[in-house]
């Protein structure tokens, strides 16, 4: 049992498809990749591709390709605020844009909801379902995802006739899950300088000792 539906224990909820949930579709950019005119410039955009979209629910701070203004006459436009999954490559990571962008054919835009959700709430339980499929799958990784399998996902939906208590325990769902994270997040980066300082430590020493061997005698470290 996830995190998530531990959460939703004694909740009265029903397991809804995307198909029900959302309308999405892939993002476009002219083909071939890689003619020069399709990118930067003046009027250049952000263009979204499987690189840039995140671990963390969020894209990069800045895309690695900008879309030139000709090029976006192909492409599609998602403003900020917008969820896209990707669907090539690393399948299954998943974004909340922070910022307006243009987006590649490798990636899922879900236009517009046909339900009230917290859309913190989705994501969380899109990045679920997808980690649950790759466990599933050989070598834990999703090789490929038909829009049909992709539309058959359930999401649980808390509540669902009475769609204000539903937003309410979506909202303080995230709220914890939220908190979850930023306290993940603090001890890794502890951990990060904890193990970068013993690292310098290790190299120093080293340095030390092998700087005693060449002078023929052994020095104390301590």
């Amino acid at each position: 049992m996830s995190e998530l539906d531990k959460l939703l224990e004694g909740v009265d909820v029903e397991w809804t498809t995307l198909g029900d949930i959302a309308t999405f579709r892939r993002g476009s950019f002219p083909q071939p990749y890689g003619r020069k005119e399709w990118y930067d410039g003046d009027g250049a955009m952000p263009f979204v591709q499987v690189v840039d979209v995140g671990f963390d629910l969020k894209l990069v701070e800045d895309t690695k390709n900008k879309i030139s203004k000709v090029a976006q006459k192909k492409s599609v436009f998602v403003p900020k605020g917008t969820v896209l999954v990707t669907l090539q490559g690393s399948i299954g990571r998943v974004a909340i844009t922070q910022y307006d962008a243009y987006v590649d054919r490798t990636i899922a835009i879900f236009q517009s909801f046909k339900i009230d959700i917290n859309l913190k709430y989705f994501v969380y339980h899109l990045e679920t379902k997808f980690s649950v499929e790759k466990e599933k799958a050989r070598g834990n990784i999703i090789k490929t995802i038909t829009k049909a399998d992709f539309e058959k996902f359930e999401i649980p939906i808390p509540c669902p006739d009475n769609p204000k208590k539903s937003l309410e325990i979506q909202k303080e769902i995230v709220r914890t899950l939220d908190t979850f994270t930023e306290l993940t997040t603090e001890l890794t980066t502890e951990l990060t300088k904890e193990l970068t300082a013993r690292k310098k430590q290790y190299s120093y020493y080293r340095e030390q000792l092998l700087r005693s061997r060449k002078r023929g005698r052994m020095e104390d470290f301590e």
